[in-house]
């Protein structure tokens, strides 16, 4: 079958934009369940085979990923210079070395050196490349390309009983050292699959161009231009608000429900059942946004994830958690892709890596700090009760202050 690469054919199942969506699942799937929602099991499996306390375990992946958020903009900046194939296959390798080291670790200085290079790499071979490709690829189908793309997400979901069962049985050396080769063998698929300068993509990803030897990060008037609206700091700030209680979540949901007398296994369930119910919901976000406008479509996935939270936070029973999961899986597969998707209502693609690194540091303020307060609540107190109420809080702020972006701009992009 013969691609096209044209990207007034995107709406042809042979465009080639859509191959990119199905492998952005299976990166985003593995970067997913290794460096996010696996780290929870990976405290809990911390807390129980070197009996560091949970405060110190989340600090060390807490910090590790403000260190590679700090580097967002350079990520943005290496994938619009050097093209996305290049930088994924090199994330990937990053990665690797970050399970290896994580594998032996012995101390928490250690475990911390071991989640930046997992952090890093996975930023420069997962997500943000992958949202880069799905941004310049597409035009019409923005929001549902996204959501296709990050499929893996939730993919990486079902992954996790698995994950708890192997950490539980066979032990932290062996499971970081499975994960490594696998990131390995992505470097090589990552190189061949992987498309941008060399074809006629819609824009040029490697910004080879006339005045390429001009550019600079710091003289690209669109990233300047952008930084001074308010639409670049209420959307980042929006994604901080929910993306904290993803993150924190994210950090302590296993360790929490194995408090309410269930087992680690059984966590990885309800982390499968909301990764299910999220398939569902970023698709149907994903069609909404593209058809309805992106802006109160985003609302009302953000409202599905502070009921969620609300009800997490006061319930013990394994029908509370399950509905928990359901309105989860809505509120956080929804929102995802349309909040992603929004940034291209307002950034130029030649600026939207770069941007969106720029707004990794935003949003990091508080997914560094969520998880780490999580864990001194809970070490302090013995219980995550406090924390959930002030999740539910700061997600309620991210939608009001969503009401406040202003008309989208229309973005002039010349083929």
């Amino acid at each position: 079958m013969k691609f096209h690469t044209d990207i007034k054919k995107e709406n042809t199942k042979n465009y080639y934009g859509w191959i990119l969506a199905l492998f952005g699942n299976l990166v985003i799937a593995l970067t997913t369940i290794s460096s996010f929602q696996g780290t929870g099991f990976f405290l809990k499996a911390f807390e129980q085979q070197k009996n560091w306390s949970r405060t110190l375990i989340s600090g060390a992946s807490s910090f590790a990923r403000a260190e590679s958020a700090l580097l967002g903009p350079v990520e943005g900046y290496l994938l619009e210079k050097f093209g996305v194939r290049r930088i994924m296959v090199i994330g990937n390798f990053i990665a690797a070395f970050g399970f290896v080291l994580m594998a032996y670790t012995d101390s928490i200085v250690q475990l911390f050196f071991a989640y930046f290079f997992v952090s890093f790499g996975s930023a420069l071979s997962g997500w943000l490349p992958i949202m880069t490709l799905m941004n310049l690829w597409f035009r019409k189908h923005k929001s549902f390309a996204m959501a296709f793309s990050i499929t893996g997400t939730h993919i990486g979901g079902w992954i996790a009983p698995f994950l708890a069962f192997s950490l539980l049985t066979y032990g932290i050396k062996n499971t970081s050292l499975t994960i490594s080769i696998i990131f390995i063998l992505f470097s090589p698929l990552s190189f061949y699959i992987v498309k941008d300068k060399e074809n006629k993509a819609p824009v040029d990803l490697s910004n080879k161009s006339k005045n390429n030897k001009r550019f600079k990060i710091n003289l690209n008037p669109e990233i300047t231009k952008q930084l001074k609206r308010k639409p670049f700091w209420i959307i980042a700030i929006t994604h901080m608000c929910s993306t904290t209680s993803v993150v924190t979540l994210t950090t302590h949901l296993p360790a929490h429900i194995t408090d309410l007398g269930y087992t680690v296994i059984q966590s990885g369930y309800i982390v499968s059942i909301f990764s299910t119910v999220g398939i569902f919901s970023q698709y149907i976000a994903g069609y909404t946004a593209d058809k309805y406008g992106k802006k109160y479509i985003l609302l009302i996935f953000l409202l599905f994830q502070v009921s969620s939270l609300v009800i997490l936070s006061s319930t013990d029973t394994w029908f509370g958690l399950v509905i928990f999961a359901i309105l989860w899986g809505i509120g956080f597969g929804g929102r995802t892709p349309v909040i992603t998707a929004l940034r291209g209502d307002y950034f130029h693609p030649s600026a939207f890596a770069t941007l969106f690194g720029f707004s990794g540091i935003i949003i990091n303020i508080g997914t560094t700090t969520g998880p780490i307060l999580a864990g001194l609540i809970y070490d302090n107190y013995g219980s995550y009760e406090s924390a959930f109420i002030g999740l539910y809080l700061l997600a309620g702020l991210g939608c009001l202050l969503l009401l406040t972006l202003p008309t989208k701009i229309k973005i002039q992009i010349h083929e």
